[in-house]
């Protein structure tokens, strides 16, 4: 089996509303190139998949809930995404591409991946092809880390799975349909009723909408009657011309860039479908959501299914969320707080105990609060109850185009992928075999085992 060029590496991961994908691998390894809406639509004439409506097509989703809902549609998306890379490399073959797509780890059926397999093969003719479950991908994109627990915070679903020496715990994960950005979407809904769905998704992701951690409250005082307002407020002096000490008119200044969203009385996004900016007051801060209770009553419930209690601390150790949602400005934050709250193990204390508990935990918060990734915990280290200590992974020093931007906190939301492209170099770069075992499906393997074969190769 010959190796393939890293050049040619085509890895997607197919969400509910969006799919991502990238083809070629870079020496710095990047976050995915391309993310288009996971939408295919069907001629009614041919029953032709397109990427493209026309008034003869009709418009399928084929992931709902993070669930693969109609496998045609699917295997139908995989052909376009494919297509696309051949169209804009014409002189490349097929036999040429490896494979590898990301999958979330509790919603795929083994029957739908073995279709899955089988239309790689027959259909695309596809040579090299290998599955990575989601949650060992985002594992992976941490190099040091042996056991985890990956918080999925999809769309549509949330998925929470334990990862204990490299291997998923399906058994022990806990899959939450029609919670996740939706649920953010309708609390946003209620305190904006006149925007329309985009706004509300361009509101969410902006940066201005935030979560206020413990002693902010004040901030976000709300004005239940407030509207937008997609012209520049004259009240709010955005643009202030300054003068130095000479009397010189220095340019002008944009309040929204020099100070922080927390300062700022008003400040607006980008409504994507008019680009006109939308300007907000402080009722875009938040307090609470639902969503915080889901994912860490979620992660508890979780990890209770794991036995071995060292391995249970390991994993309340090595938090890892990911999804879209994890964007949102506070959100990860207040959900290490539930956690602390709610589930972590306290030192017994003889006098005055419910005010030092509290105030134990306040002071850990705040010690986050003051750091990117909560690394400091409490520090019952001997105590034989778990959790006596809760922290997120630390996000590697290197990688640093997953950095970008910055002022967003990167993209290390969608570390999973990171992890793929770590997994597909391992895997297509270095042969078919190591340590006697393939490493991903040839076409001679297929031959020879079918579509059963995706078995034997995906860990």
């Amino acid at each position: 089996m010959p190796l393939y060029k890293e050049d040619n590496f085509l890895i997607i991961q197919p969400g509910s509303e969006y799919t991502l994908f990238t083809f070629g691998l870079k020496d710095s390894l990047s976050p995915p190139q391309f993310r288009i809406p996971t939408v295919v639509y069907k001629e009614q004439d041919t029953n032709q998949y397109l990427s493209t409506p026309s008034d003869n097509t009709t418009e399928i989703n084929p992931i709902k809930l993070g669930k693969i809902v109609d496998l045609d549609a699917f295997n139908a998306l995989i052909q376009i995404v494919l297509s696309s890379v051949i169209q804009q490399h014409p002189i490349l073959t097929i036999n040429q591409i490896p494979l590898l797509i990301i999958v979330p780890s509790l919603a795929w059926s083994r029957r739908q991946l073995e279709y899955v397999t089988k239309f790689v093969f027959e259909t695309l003719e596809i040579t090299a092809f290998n599955i990575l479950d989601l949650s060992l991908g985002a594992t992976f994109s941490f190099a040091s880390t042996v056991n985890s627990i990956v918080v999925n915070i999809a769309d549509d679903n949330v998925q929470i799975v334990p990862v204990i020496g490299y291997q998923s715990v399906k058994f022990a994960g806990e899959y939450i349909p029609g919670k996740g950005g939706i649920t953010l979407d309708e609390e946003l809904k209620i305190k904006f009723p006149n925007f329309t769905p985009q706004q509300i998704e361009d509101l969410k992701f902006s940066g201005i909408f935030e979560f206020l951690l413990e002693g902010e409250e004040s901030i976000g005082d709300i004005n239940p009657d407030a509207d937008m307002d997609t012209e520049d407020p004259s009240e709010f002096d955005v643009a202030k011309v300054l003068t130095d000490d000479n009397g010189q008119q220095k340019e002008e200044v944009d309040e929204t860039q020099v100070k922080s969203n927390k300062e700022l009385e008003k400040n607006y996004f980008i409504d994507s479908s008019t680009q006109e900016k939308v300007w907000v007051g402080k009722e875009r801060f938040t307090t609470d959501s639902k969503l915080i209770g889901i994912v860490a009553s979620g992660i508890y419930k979780t990890l209770l299914r794991i036995n071995d209690l060292d391995k249970r601390q390991d994993c309340y150790d090595n938090i890892i969320l990911v999804g879209s949602s994890v964007q949102v400005p506070g959100l990860k934050q207040k959900i290490y707080a539930y956690l602390l709250h709610n589930y972590l193990v306290k030192e017994p204390v003889t006098t005055n105990g419910a005010a030092n508990t509290q105030n134990n935990i306040n002071s850990a918060i705040a010690k986050y609060q003051q750091t990117d990734d909560a690394q400091e915990g409490d520090s019952q280290s001997a105590m034989s109850q778990v959790p006596y200590r809760i922290r997120f992974t630390k996000i590697p020093d290197y990688f640093p185009e997953w950095k970008k931007p910055k002022e967003k906190g990167g993209s290390w939301h969608d570390c999973f992928f990171l992890g793929g492209e770590i997994y597909a170099k391992q895997i297509f770069s270095g042969g078919s075999h190591h340590h006697n075992k393939e490493l991903f499906i040839g076409s001679e393997m297929y031959e020879e085992r079918g579509p059963q074969s995706i078995w034997d190769v995906s860990i």
